[in-house]
C-alpha cells in the first residue's frame, strides 16, 4: 500500500503536533490510535498491539520507540484534525520528557523478532515536551504549528522517539497517550 498522498497529509498533521488540545483524551470528537506497539532499537523487534505506550533510551538498553497507527473514519471528512498527546497523573516521564515525532512508511502489521520491517521511519515533524498529568507541548525550533483537513477513510502511522540520552516516557494507552482532536465544522 502506497502512503504517498498520506504522507503529505500526515506531515502536516504531525507538524502540527501538540497544539493546546481542545478536547480531552476521551472525548466524542477524538480520534484514539487503532494500534501502539513498541519497537526496539538494537533488535528491530515489534511488540505489536500493546496496552501500554513507552518512548524509551537509556544508553544501557535497547531504545524503545512507540508505533502508532490512526484510522480516521468517514464522518471525519470536512472537518480539521490535529495531533495531542495527554498524559494522565500514573504515567511516567523521566530524564528528558521530550520525543520526537516521524510519519512511519506504513504502521506496523504484526509482532516480529528482528529485521527487516523494522520502525519504516520516514519523515522529521517535529519535537515534544511530555508533561505528567498533562498535554505536551511543541518545542520550539522543531517543526511547525497548524491544523490540517482530516483524511477520511485513510490510514495512517507514525513513531514517537526519545530524544535527548535518557529519557523514559510510559503511559496507559486506554487512557492517555497520542490522539486525533477532530474539530467540528
Amino acid at each position: 500500500m502506497k502512503f504517498t498522498t498520506t504522507l503529505a497529509t500526515l506531515t502536516t498533521l504531525l507538524a502540527t503536533t501538540l497544539a493546546a488540545p481542545i478536547e480531552p483524551y476521551n472525548s466524542a470528537q477524538s480520534i484514539h490510535p487503532t494500534t501502539l506497539s513498541q519497537y526496539s532499537v538494537w533488535t528491530g523487534a515489534i511488540n505489536y498491539a500493546t496496552t501500554w505506550g513507552r518512548i524509551f533510551k537509556s544508553g544501557r538498553e535497547s531504545d524503545v520507540t512507540t508505533l502508532v497507527t490512526f484510522d480516521f473514519p468517514a464522518w471525519t471528512a470536512g472537518h480539521k484534525c490535529e495531533l495531542a498527546f495527554s498524559l494522565d497523573s500514573s504515567a511516567t516521564v523521566t530524564g528528558s520528557g521530550q520525543f520526537d515525532v516521524f510519519t512511519s512508511l506504513a504502521p506496523a502489521a504484526g509482532p516480529t523478532t528482528t529485521w527487516p520491517s523494522g520502525n519504516l521511519r520516514d519523515q522529521y515533524l517535529g519535537r515534544a515536551q511530555a508533561v505528567n498529568g498533562g498535554y505536551a507541548t511543541a518545542v520550539d525550533g522543531y517543526g511547525s504549528n497548524g491544523v490540517f483537513d482530516c483524511p477520511a477513510g485513510r490510514r495512517m502511522a507514525g513513531e514517537l522517539v526519545g530524544v535527548n540520552d535518557v529519557v523514559e516516557i510510559k503511559w496507559n494507552g486506554a487512557v492517555a497517550g497520542p490522539y486525533i482532536i477532530v474539530r467540528p465544522l
